[in-house]
């Protein structure tokens, strides 16, 4: 390859792409009632690490770098592995909180959610097991995760590119999530993202900074939560509790971002943080 063509080519990869996109939303958990079997060749992993070598399998080195603060700020990453093979063929990439105008880099939104809020921010399963019920059930092991981890978390969103049609089937038929939103994305390099301005519609959704799809007065469309024609969309009982048989993986030990090459945040002391100076607390570790 010339010099010229691997110029134009990193050109081209660098050059902005805009993307119609669909907001969904649900309330949690994704499954409430039962899992459904994925069979007995699979096995399922709850992420906090970023070194976790499954993961790696299907994440770059590049990527799981500057997904660091992801991680550190109590984000997850749910997988299914195919035991035979000992591969990983589904993820669910799962964000707990609002990013941070920077976290564009990282292929994160500028979303703003609410406590009870979190956003499925990536999924993919292996071409070859996408007609098995492993997606399925990483929706239920991600439904048991949240249950252990984030017990207050009450609704969930996730999104789609318009002309996917396997994206927003999954959305729309599997999860019976609800579109409820849309925007324009765009995409710089492999990583970076972030909206058009003024492109989202209607201006209720997890982009504006008072709308909120949450709590009781939110009317779901065509779902009413007032009046004769009110239900309860949640589990009969409050919330499922669901038996998490996922592997735990948070060997990281990281309680503060050491870690960082980077963008190393500063403890209140205006240093480095240190896993002292700047400890992580997953929500369901609070007193």
């Amino acid at each position: 390859m010339s010099l010229v063509d691997r110029i134009t080519g990193r050109a081209r990869r660098y050059s902005p792409r805009v993307t119609e996109c669909i907001i969904f939303a649900r309330p949690l958990p994704l499954i409430a009632d039962e899992k459904p079997p994925a069979g007995d060749e699979f096995a399922f992993r709850a992420v906090f690490d970023p070194g976790d070598p499954y993961l790696a399998q299907i994440e770059t080195p590049e990527r799981l770098e500057l997904m660091k603060p992801f991680f550190a700020q109590g984000g997850f990453v749910a997988l299914a592995v195919h035991i035979p093979s000992d591969r990983t063929v589904s993820k669910m990439w799962m964000l707990t909180y609002s990013p941070q105008p920077g976290d564009a880099q990282r292929g994160l939104l500028p979303i703003r959610l609410a406590k009870d809020e979190c956003f499925i921010l990536d999924i993919w399963t292996h071409p070859d097991f996408r007609r098995q019920a492993v997606a399925f059930t990483v929706a239920y092991e991600l439904g048991a995760i949240l249950d252990r981890y984030y017990p207050q978390k009450r609704w969930v969103y996730g999104y789609a590119h318009k002309d996917n049609e396997a994206s927003r089937g999954l959305m729309e038929a599997l999860y019976g999530m609800w579109a409820v939103q849309e925007f324009k994305e765009v995409e710089v390099g492999p990583f970076w993202v972030t909206m058009v301005p003024g492109s989202d519609s209607p201006k209720f959704g997890p982009f504006s900074k008072r709308g909120r799809h949450s709590g009781d007065g939110f009317q779901m469309p065509g779902r009413p939560r007032s009046g004769d024609a009110a239900r309860d969309y949640h589990h009969p009982d409050g919330f499922a509790v669901a038996r998490l048989d996922a592997v735990v993986s948070d060997d990281w030990f990281w309680s503060g971002p050491e870690w960082f090459d980077n963008d190393h945040p500063t403890g209140t002391d205006g240093r480095p943080a240190t896993p002292e100076t700047l400890p992580r607390v997953l929500d369901g570790d609070e007193p």
